[in-house]
């Protein structure tokens, strides 16, 4: 294979048995991110030579094409640990285990923005509107007393799963819109969490004031 035969001048051309690695266990991090792609588990190719020898792999970084982007991405201490993750392998010992893959990422699983209600209860809803980021901000418009319209605020809270969202309760008082501009109060009244068993319907359960309140919407149609 011509990329061993480059690597193997390269060994003839470099002093033998370079730096140890400072940290093995990083140097396995980076051969699993980087190097495992090309020359896949157990080495091959090329960095089955370079076990203990940093010298070697920097050669290679330098001359061989498709290894030159890494140059200036890996520093020198770097470039030792993958060496000696490498002598790791060759020595038969037990290679540090390889690091937990990270989580998935969490996010909405379609875009919910829309308004949701109950045909049978008209007259109140929640409306919901989700931001690029996918985070959603929410006004419930309900009722306190008989005929006494009376809002609260979601203003934003995390995805658990990509169907389910929590976040706080707000309660929001301030100045008629008739009547010039006063700064209201912002109070926590309670949690809430949306699941939405489809991309068009919805179950709130929330909390007002110690009070739980639980509810299955859907889409209202326009």
């Amino acid at each position: 294979m011509r990329f061993r035969q480059i690597l193997a001048v390269a060994c003839l051309a470099v002093a033998a048995a370079g730096a140890q690695a400072q940290n093995a266990t990083h140097g396995q991090q980076i051969y699993m991110s980087i190097c495992i792609n090309c020359h896949g588990l157990p080495p091959g190719g090329g960095p089955e030579l370079a076990a203990n020898n940093p010298s070697l792999i920097d050669t290679a970084l330098s001359i061989v094409a498709a290894m030159r982007p890494y140059r200036n991405q890996l520093s020198e201490s770097d470039v030792a640990d993958v060496a000696a993750y490498l002598g790791t392998l060759r020595s038969g010992g037990n290679p540090p285990p390889p690091p937990p893959p990270p989580p998935p990422p969490t996010g909405p699983q379609f875009d919910y923005s829309d308004q949701y209600f109950i045909p049978a209860e008209s007259g109140w809803g929640i409306n919901v509107v989700q931001h690029a980021s996918g985070n959603l901000f929410c006004i419930l418009f309900n009722y306190v007393d008989p005929g006494k319209p009376y809002f609260l605020a979601i203003p934003g809270g995390t995805w658990t799963t990509n169907t389910t969202f929590t976040g706080n309760v707000y309660a929001v008082t301030g100045s008629p819109g008739d009547r010039p501009y006063a700064a209201g109060v912002v109070t926590q009244v309670g949690t809430a969490t949306l699941t939405f068993p489809t991309q068009s319907t919805l179950d709130l359960t929330y909390t007002f004031n110690g009070v739980q309140v639980t509810k299955s919407l859907q889409r209202q149609p326009f």
